[in-house]
């Protein structure tokens, strides 16, 4: 519940929230515009050890463009 405080005190709501087998908590979000995937990736709780997966069609965000031709 901490991680859902701190991604809305940013202005981010979670659509879904998961969890596993293992007891994993998964946040997941609505698609955003390309523009908005950094500032969620900024406003996910890192000190509470959040590790950041996308998914997404087309090209993957913050990559420079020869970076997309692999």
């Amino acid at each position: 519940m901490e991680a859902v405080a701190y991604v809305r005190e940013r202005g981010f709501e979670p659509s879904e929230i998961e969890r596993d087998e293992h007891g994993f908590v998964y946040l997941v979000f609505s698609p955003l515009p390309d523009s908005q995937c950094r500032t969620l990736a900024q406003a996910l709780p890192i000190h509470l050890s959040a590790k950041i997966g996308f998914a997404m069609n087309g090209a993957p965000p913050f990559t420079t463009p020869d970076q997309n031709d692999r």
